[in-house]
């Protein structure tokens, strides 16, 4: 290439250089941008699940034993909901415990059924054996825990527990379908060795929206 065709063709050359850097920033990435797949949004689902969290954070992060603390995240939780929700309405229609106590409960003793001991002894709740258990135990520890044959059979055990203890005639007379009472009341009468059970319980209610439940 002469001098001469520069001269003459320079305007020429100028523009498919400009057209060749122009095309060659828009597909060659800045420093700094992101090349990375965009996420995937979460969609709602055909049924959509009236108790979600509000964020997605753990919501809880705890156990009955002070040795482990698995997190109970939101998918889990939304899970755990899903499969015990009908169970906690026939509980609360039979005994007069607000199903989002109830489920509260479970939820938080169990962190979500994620507790290590859940899946041998199906007890959601953590209740020990006691003296005068009669039923499946579980060693968990230096502690006796009551087994169960089936989750529902925990649930039902959890609900006549509760109306056994000398105190429950006077709480649900004072708290009625009040779950903020109830929830007050069952952690002053200590039935959870979880820390802070009480601001646990209220806090797992207010964030799955669980007192929607005592409606149904």
């Amino acid at each position: 290439m002469n001098w001469k065709f520069l001269k003459t063709n320079w305007f020429t050359i100028a523009l498919v250089l400009l057209l060749l850097s122009a095309v060659a920033r828009k597909f060659v990435p800045t420093k700094g941008s992101d090349t990375s797949a965009p996420k995937k949004q979460e969609r709602p689902e055909a049924n959509p699940e009236k108790y979600t969290a509000t964020d997605q954070q753990a919501l809880l992060d705890f156990s009955a034993t002070a040795q482990a603390k698995p997190v109970v995240d939101r998918a889990a939780a939304i899970a755990f909901i899903r499969r015990f929700e009908s169970v906690a309405i026939s509980e609360r229609k039979k005994f007069g415990i607000p199903s989002s106590v109830l489920l509260g409960c479970a939820l938080v003793n169990s962190a979500g059924g994620k507790a290590d001991w859940v899946n041998r002894t199906n007890n959601y709740f953590a209740l020990p054996c006691g003296s005068d258990w009669e039923g499946g135990t579980a060693s968990l520890e230096s502690r006796c825990l009551r087994r169960y044959e089936s989750a529902w059979a925990s649930f039902r055990d959890f609900s006549i527990f509760l109306t056994s203890q000398e105190w429950y005639g006077s709480v649900k007379k004072s708290a009625g379908k009040d779950w903020q009472k109830w929830s007050k009341e069952l952690a002053k009468h200590g039935i959870s060795d979880v820390p802070d059970f009480g601001a646990e319980l209220e806090k797992a209610i207010q964030t799955h929206r669980l007192y929607d439940l005592d409606a149904l």
